[in-house]
């Protein structure tokens, strides 16, 4: 069973980021209403560098920040990217209402129907199928919805809300995607993981039936552990970590301090072949050195976002002999330098739009 605690960021993995296209996408309601980005993002303790570098990275727990941030001035859980306001406690009460379902497939059907009050542009409907149920994002009038935020917020709601009910890691039968693949589209294999197709009709994620015939366990007693944190987690807090990719990076991030393992290493500690390793991997369209830099990536970040060490020390501490390889590497990775990256922590700008790649 999963615990209060799997839905924090005590239990996130310590360096991991998220890309800065959510940063700019979640930034835009806000920029839409008159709101100065640059004042937002410095309370959220987020480097300005989001706003016109795709490549930027951004902590689990700042991005957590700013969406709480964006909710109370905007007065509006969907962060003005839908045409009408969510009000402060609708998500509560959705919970309220839901917890006493006996079946995930019940609570979803009468979570999805709650929803449809408000009279949203943008809202998600339940479809029973068979041997299966859908969850489709159905859009009814014009809305900002920047760069898709909403639409894909609301399939990571659900599934989250999802495994919270259950006390269960629910896997995601099939994401498909009425629109071509994004560039950020890499990111989903943390929140969205399973199998993706894109350019289909419709926008929908799909459950096994066995899973949405699964009890609700959760009570109200639960809910106030739940809402420290929901529903801002649900977007910033990985939820695929039974996928190889996974597990190999638990593995890396416990050796920052001393020499990565080797890819033999790696498997014989997952007790697996290279050959198996190698498929799995593969399976996830992925590669052991792409999961490797990603680690070294992010605990640069990490080491970056303070002041403990120096660049060359923290280009050391990552695996890299020579501070100019680093800084290539570094820059391969974000599109900025470690030192612009550091600086970026507290530039000062004064942006008037966000970029998109």
């Amino acid at each position: 069973m999963m615990s209060h605690r799997e839905f924090g960021f005590s239990c996130c993995m310590k360096t991991s980021t998220i890309a800065s296209h959510y940063a700019r996408a979640a930034l835009a309601g806000a920029l839409a209403q008159g709101h100065d980005a640059q004042d937002i993002l410095k309370k959220a303790g987020i480097g300005l560098e989001v706003l016109h570098e795709p490549k930027a990275r951004v902590y689990p727990d700042k991005m957590a920040k700013l969406l709480r941030i964006l909710v109370t001035l905007l007065d509006d859980e969907f962060i003005g990217q839908d045409h009408k306001a969510s009000p402060l406690g609708s998500f509560e009460t959705l919970c309220q209402l839901i917890l006493p379902c006996s079946t995930l497939g019940e609570a979803l059907e009468m979570g999805t129907r709650y929803y449809r009050l408000f009279d949203l542009a943008l809202h998600t409907q339940f479809e029973q199928e068979h041997n299966s149920g859908a969850l489709v994002v159905n859009q009814h009038h014009t809305c900002l919805n920047k760069s898709r935020y909403l639409t894909e917020f609301q399939l990571m709601l659900w599934h989250r809300l999802s495994c919270w009910l259950t006390g269960k890691r629910i896997p995601i039968k099939v994401v498909e995607f009425a629109y071509p693949r994004p560039s950020h589209a890499d990111e989903y294999h943390l929140f969205l993981y399973g199998e993706h197709t894109f350019n289909q009709p419709r926008t929908l994620l799909r459950l096994n039936q066995s899973d949405l015939d699964l009890p609700i366990i959760r009570s109200r007693q639960d809910l106030p552990e739940l809402m420290k944190e929901a529903p801002y987690v649900f977007l910033v807090k990985p939820n695929n970590t039974a996928s190889i990719n996974a597990q190999i990076r638990r593995i890396l991030e416990v050796n920052t301090e001393t020499e990565m393992p080797d890819f033999e290493s790696v498997a014989y500690q997952l007790n697996t072949s290279t050959q198996t390793l190698r498929r799995r991997l593969k399976d996830e369209d992925t590669s052991f050195q792409a999961i490797k830099d990603q680690v070294r990536r992010d605990l640069a970040i990490c080491h970056l976002s303070e002041s403990k060490y120096s660049i060359n020390d923290i280009a050391l501490k990552v695996g890299f002999t020579e501070p100019s390889t680093f800084h290539r590497a570094f820059k391969k990775w974000t599109g900025v330098t470690p030192g612009d990256y550091r600086a970026g922590e507290t530039q000062e700008t004064n942006p008037t739009e966000l970029a998109e790649p």
